[in-house]
């Protein structure tokens, strides 16, 4: 088993995650415990109907820092969700290596597949610290996804209708950065 696997990085675990919860808030490097503590990617479910399902992931690229983990370090984020998994590079992780209050996730190409079923647990109640942590997120949050879906068709229609209007025009679309 290497220590590293070549290929994949954080980025592109964390890409992976934020297409499987596209339809869901979620935040990377969300901080926990005054900033003390961070998870790589939290995502939360927001209809009561799914009881608010939250889910914790730590993403690993490396052995030595996946040996260095300990289950104190996750205790904020397993506190705030009903699942916590790990996410890594296929093959840098077995179904041995994860504890049994974790999961795992590995990353094969661009798809996340799930190796380990992480179990489920009743999280507790966010603390004030947790919503402002939220607000103020040093990462990414994402929410909305209808609103942010149709932005992006929006802007997808406006350069298709710049490319035509060049075109039209007796121009390249390319020298003015325009590729789709």
């Amino acid at each position: 088993m290497a220590d590293t696997i070549e290929g994949p990085c954080a980025d592109a675990i964390i890409e992976a995650l934020s297409k499987r919860h596209e339809k869901e808030i979620w935040a990377t490097e969300l901080a926990f415990d005054g900033g003390a503590r961070r998870c790589d990617f939290w995502a939360l479910s927001a209809h009561a109907s799914k009881g608010f399902r939250a889910i914790a992931y730590e993403v690993k690229i490396s052995r030595a820092d996946f040996k260095r983990d300990t289950p104190e370090k996750q205790r904020q984020a397993r506190l705030f969700s009903d699942q916590f998994y790990y996410a890594a590079p296929e093959g840098l992780l077995t179904k041995a290596d994860i504890p049994d209050w974790a999961g795992l996730v590995e990353l094969r190409g661009d798809k996340l597949l799930n190796l380990v079923p992480a179990p489920l647990r009743d999280k507790d109640s966010p603390t004030w610290q947790l919503v402002a942590s939220l607000i103020r997120n040093s990462g990414e949050v994402r929410r909305d996804a209808d609103r942010l879906t149709e932005q992006r068709n929006s802007y997808r229609r406006m350069v298709y209708d710049a490319r035509k209007k060049l075109k039209a025009a007796g121009q390249e679309p390319w020298k003015f950065g325009i590729h789709v």
